[in-house]
């Protein structure tokens, strides 16, 4: 990425330089003072510049990393406030009382401020309810919210795909696969000098 933005900057450094090129009026072109393959040597990036630029994979593997451990550990806190029971206090999210304050009769402006109390209180609200967001500013608790939200969707679409999904019981065996057949013939042996005609 770096090295295409460094190729975006060489390409308007050439278009820079021909446009600062003078204007000639005469028929005769200028001749060129130095080898056209050398001209645009200064503005080509020097061999430490490429070092850099083929280097910085690293960097960037190294932000990945940072960027799937953040997220890993943002997933782990959205799961412990999950579970966690909600309660939020309701002297905890009153607005702040305000002193020496002329309150215009305007109706414009009574509605305008009560529009601006809801808000403030729906945000005060949600800044209990996001995980941290109490901790934060109203920008970064609106993204934050926006996360977990979709966090709880994601939790929500896989319970229902779960409770959609039957877990297949074990079904016990026929009975006659548990006896097996044929039955083998009692014995019983006879007592010495038992006469077996009689049987």
């Amino acid at each position: 990425m770096q090295l295409a933005m460094e190729m975006e900057e060489l390409d308007m450094m050439m278009m820079m330089h021909q446009f600062s090129e003078p204007f000639h009026h005469d028929n005769n072109p200028p001749t060129p003072t130095m080898p056209c393959s050398s001209s645009f040597t200064h503005l080509l990036p020097s061999t430490s510049t490429t070092a850099i630029a083929f280097a910085n994979p690293t960097t960037l593997q190294e932000k990945e990393e940072s960027g799937e451990k953040m997220a890993a550990m943002r997933e782990m806190i959205f799961r412990m406030a999950a579970m966690q029971p909600i309660h939020i206090d309701p002297e905890s999210v009153k607005p702040p009382k305000r002193r020496n304050v002329k309150i215009s009769k305007d109706p414009q402006s009574v509605a305008a401020r009560h529009r601006r109390e809801r808000i403030s209180h729906k945000i005060r609200i949600l800044q209990r309810l996001v995980p941290g967001g109490a901790k934060m500013d109203t920008a970064s608790m609106l993204d934050e919210a926006i996360r977990y939200v979709k966090f709880l969707k994601t939790q929500l679409h896989s319970l229902q795909r779960a409770s959609a999904t039957p877990t297949p019981t074990p079904t016990p065996p026929p009975l006659h696969a548990a006896i097996p057949f044929p039955l083998p013939t009692p014995y019983f042996p006879l007592p010495p000098g038992h006469n077996a005609s009689y049987i």
